[in-house]
């Protein structure tokens, strides 16, 4: 398979991931993605791809953990520092060392440096996985930011440790001293390298300013491009990229402190961008996992000298003695809390959230094929096998086992905001109707049609507010009735109404999946088939055309009336409202007001949308970061508002 196929392949995956998510909840969209990714490995040829460690940490990882340092809260990160050095240091370097020498004594025909090399591979948790599990529950703020610092860092170390064993098992030499010493040298000269690379270019985006050249595109290009020139410098002078890539986002984050109009479309226009990126790079990574893993547990599974039993033991003891030093970490250090309360459910909400990912399974197919005496590593594919169960096995417990040791994210926070929205927009909506005239009314009118779709909108997003299935329902149920009205008083034939009553039926019995609209559809197709030929040879086409125009307007005019009748009570306003604006502009009643007089008046309402959210703030309504939100979804509203009209 070419490489963009198969790139375009797995993007589709990804895509697909999160519409079947939509309808399984209940399974994290990582383990959807890996699923997938199995799926289509076998059948394309993508199991066959292979993935070299360089190439992925530069391909993803460098743009991923950019964009991370450059997001990270850095006073939470400095506030934790503590919990994030033991954890992404102190921790990485005990799990090697017990885990290596535990997979020794369960596979003593594995070399010592190879014990500790799969142990290394094994250490880094993965910040992707992490982050796409929490959405399921409430992590609380300090341990969500202890984790995402832990992950930024502890790939590095793992990374290391896992080159300085497998340098051992290919030279069969191993010094802790020189080992220590390079490690913290690789360490500060990545973070340096990071530090110095985003001054530069941050001096050199200033420079370009002050000579006049103010291109928004080009410096978001050579802000994409930055994370890979990070990484390539790094690894040229032999010093840690991936710590090279997390500093130098910290570092270029700080580009957008200054507030002038450029910086701020630059942000919007990075803040975009990136959104895109790190979304379709986080779900290629787990498809890319998925890809991998048919290819390296085959090997194992057919191999007649392991049995199939032996292999799934394997990875479970491994996976509890690795899950196990993680918890007695945390119980040792009461979890960085100096309360320490509830220490046995928050340390075991730390140790299964420590999910295993795709810098596991690539440190792993990274082993050499050969031992330092020339002979083949023999257990070069259990290894592997190894790793990839791992994976799997913290998926799937972090998946299931979270929701016990913290709560479910309920939808009735989003579904408060949401109803904080939809008062602010209604309070536009008042104002808006107190300055309508005779003059602007086709102009305010249309502005109000806007909001009333954005509250729909935001009604729909609550699953348990089924408003506007019922209003089509009753506006379809009107229509039937007024169908046959006109054609018992004789204004159209049987022919016209039976077509539309037949249509109706079928838009009833999508909508409310009710059978009796089925079987009336079945009898209708019967009578249909007798009234065929009559239906042809009764009128010319012009008669018929005209009917049925008649009774379109006929049905329009019915629901309009009934819709000026309608209880308040049962349907909110602005759902009753933007059917019958809708009606309306479809009429030949209908008018139309000038693009220039509705973005004038769309203006005005996002003002009077902008002061109402201050005023909610002021009064405590809602928080600063709600402010904030709101403030962004407004600002692209308004930069949208030529296509808006």
């Amino acid at each position: 398979m070419q490489i963009v196929e198969m790139i375009l392949l797995m993007l589709a995956m990804v895509l697909a991931s999160n519409i079947i998510n939509r309808f399984i909840p209940n399974i994290a969209i990582p383990l959807i993605q890996v699923a997938l990714g199995i799926i289509i490995a076998v059948p394309t040829g993508l199991h066959s791809f292979e993935l070299g460690s360089e190439l992925f940490m530069l391909l993803f990882l460098a743009p991923l953990l950019f964009n991370d340092g450059a997001n990270v809260d850095k006073k939470s990160l400095w506030k934790e520092r503590k919990a994030v050095l033991v954890l992404s240091i102190g921790l990485v370097f005990v799990t090697v060392a017990a885990l290596g020498s535990f997979i020794h004594w369960l596979i003593p025909s594995a070399p010592w440096a190879a014990s500790f090399a799969l142990a290394a591979a094994l250490a880094p948790t993965d910040p992707v996985a992490v982050s796409a599990l929490a959405e399921k529950v409430k992590i609380p703020h300090r341990i969500m930011h202890t984790l995402e610092g832990e992950s930024l860092i502890n790939d590095a170390s793992g990374l290391v440790s896992f080159q300085f064993a497998s340098a051992a098992l290919l030279t069969g030499l191993f010094s802790f001293t020189n080992a220590s010493i390079s490690f913290v040298l690789i360490s500060l000269g990545g973070i340096l390298v990071g530090i110095v690379i985003s001054f530069l270019a941050m001096q050199l985006v200033r420079w370009l300013r002050s000579q006049g050249i103010e291109s928004t595109v080009s410096f978001m290009l050579l802000e994409l491009l930055l994370p890979f020139g990070i990484f390539l410098v790094a690894e040229h002078f032999h010093v840690n990229g991936i710590l090279a890539a997390v500093s130098g986002g910290i570092v270029y984050s700080f580009s957008y402190n200054k507030v002038t109009p450029e910086v701020a479309q630059l942000t919007v226009l990075s803040k975009n961008t990136w959104s895109i990126l790190s979304f379709s790079l986080n779900g290629l990574v787990f498809v890319l996992l998925g890809t991998q893993l048919p290819r390296v547990i085959r090997v194992v599974w057919e191999n007649n000298n392991i049995s199939n039993v032996t292999l799934i033991l394997y990875i479970l003891s491994i996976t509890a003695i690795l899950l196990a030093i993680r918890f007695i970490c945390f119980w040792l250090f009461k979890n960085f809390d100096k309360k320490g309360d509830n220490r046995l459910g928050t340390s075991f909400l730390y140790t299964i959230s420590g999910v295993r990912g795709t810098i596991t399974l690539v440190s792993a197919l990274s082993l050499p094929i050969f031992l330092a005496d020339g002979s083949a590593f023999m257990e070069r594919e259990l290894m592997i096998s190894i790793a990839g169960g791992v994976i799997i096995a913290t998926l799937i417990l972090a998946n299931f086992a979270m929701p016990l040791f913290a709560e479910e994210k309920e939808s009735s926070t989003e579904r408060m905001a949401h109803e904080k929205e939809i008062e602010i927009l209604r309070d536009v909506i008042l104002q808006l109707k107190a300055q309508e005239t005779e003059e602007n009314h086709l102009a305010v009118e249309r502005v109000i049609t806007m909001y009333n779709d954005r509250i729909i909108t935001l009604l729909n997003s609550d699953e348990t507010d089924d408003s506007q299935d019922r209003l089509m329902e009753t506006i379809l149920k009107w229509k039937y009735v007024d169908t046959i009205s006109q054609m018992a008083n004789g204004k159209v034939s049987f022919q016209t109404a039976f077509l539309n009553l037949r249509r109706l039926n079928k838009r009833l019995y999508r909508l409310t999946h009710d059978k009796s609209y089925r079987s009336q559809m079945f009898y209708g197709r019967l009578i249909r088939k007798k009234l065929r030929f009559a239906k042809f040879r009764s009128g010319n086409f012009e008669d018929r055309r005209a009917e049925r125009e008649y009774l379109k307007q006929s049905n329009r005019d019915y629901v309009l009336n009934h819709l000026e009748e309608l209880d308040q009570d049962a349907f909110p306003q602005e759902l009753v409202d933007f059917y019958f604006a809708r009606l309306q502009h479809r009429g030949p009643r209908a008018g139309r007001a000038s693009v220039d007089r509705v973005d004038e008046w769309l203006t005005y309402a996002i003002q009077l949308e902008r002061d109402s959210i201050q005023d909610a703030f002021e009064l405590g309504d809602i928080n600063r970061n709600e402010m904030r939100v709101y403030r962004e979804n407004l600002l692209a509203i308004e930069n949208t508002i030529q296509y808006m009209v």
